[in-house]
């Protein structure tokens, strides 16, 4: 208990020696409204992010936020407007991963560059993802999956939510390391997904775990493996894909605030330390629990380097197996 005391005590002292350290102009900051573009429709969990952030913002700034939904294309059309918005700190975006680290490899013309064009503020949390079955698909394990799988080559399929999307190449990846072939089923959504999955249409999807978790509970549902370095605290007793017997094997959403490239670093900044310390805070650690959510505290220094390496680790797996979106 003490040394969480001492913990705690440590990461406020961090906290509050950033914030006093800001420029006078951050800390005056927005001084008009603000916008949040999530590229997005309004009930996704990049939605529900975007929503808390911006009354975080607004209850810290006193200013109005406001969250408007931009969607189609991917994500792309959402998030160009945010990169060609003025670099004021005026208009932000909610975005997740694979606006900034997957479409640049699917997609011939985004409107956007998500390395040059955006500044990723703040990553708020990820929803890692796991892999789940159909109840009657003979496996328990994920060795036992990949054993069958080996077996019947491209005879079992596997759900995603769409071409290109995490859940796609989740598989994919996974196809990769794990040296298997199975078939592609996409649908337009998790939710049809889930459904078709129960029913026994299709035997495998990689998703978060809120789409399924009452399922899971019902028992109409199987959990093989989270794909995250380390298990998830809100499923302590599903083992990692590591611990499964597939290292490397790691996917996970994750949603973040960013910026129109040339934004003062001192507001990219503040931004930073008032979604850290947002995280942070026991009542949001409770409603990220609910959402199996987990939160994230890196500095935008630490952000950049992560867009910029899984970028790599997508391109590459997008290029072995030649998906594109037109």
């Amino acid at each position: 208990m003490r040394a969480k005391l001492r913990a705690t005590a440590a990461s406020l002292a961090i906290t509050i020696t950033a914030w006093s350290t800001l420029p006078a102009s951050a800390q005056s900051w927005p001084g008009q409204r603000v916008r949040v573009i999530v590229p997005y429709a309004a009930g996704g969990t990049t939605d529900y992010l975007g929503r808390l952030a911006a009354e975080e913002i607004s209850r810290r700034t006193g200013q109005q936020v406001v969250v408007e939904n931009r969607t189609g294309a991917g994500g792309n059309i959402g998030s160009a407007a945010v990169a060609k918005s003025a670099p004021d700190g005026l208009t932000l975006g909610m975005l997740v991963n694979s606006s900034l680290t997957v479409n640049q490899h699917l997609y011939a013309n985004m409107g956007y560059d998500p390395l040059k064009d955006l500044v990723v503020a703040a990553i708020l949390g990820e929803a890692p993802q796991v892999i789940v079955v159909n109840k009657d698909l003979p496996v328990k394990t994920l060795a036992e999956f990949i054993a069958l799988a080996k077996a019947k080559p491209n005879s079992l399929n596997y759900a995603s939510a769409g071409a290109g999307s995490t859940p796609h190449l989740s598989a994919l990846l996974l196809s990769r390391l794990a040296g298997i072939e199975m078939a592609h089923v996409p649908y337009r959504g998790a939710a049809p997904a889930v459904a078709d999955l129960t029913a026994g249409v299709v035997q495998m999807f990689s998703v978060g775990a809120a789409p399924v978790a009452s399922l899971v509970e019902a028992g109409q549902l199987r959990l093989l493996v989270a794909t995250t370095a380390q298990r998830m605290p809100q499923l302590p007793n599903l083992p990692t894909a590591a611990e499964a017997g597939v290292p490397g094997y790691l996917s996970t959403s994750w949603f973040g605030i960013v910026a129109p490239t040339g934004t003062p670093g001192d507001i990219i900044t503040r931004i930073n330390v008032m979604m850290r310390e947002f995280v942070s805070q026991p009542e949001t650690k409770k409603k990220f629990d609910q959402a199996y959510l987990i939160a994230w505290t890196h500095t935008p220094e630490e952000l950049r380097k992560i867009v910029e390496e899984e970028a790599v680790m997508w391109g590459k797996v997008v290029k072995e197996a030649g998906v594109k979106i037109d």
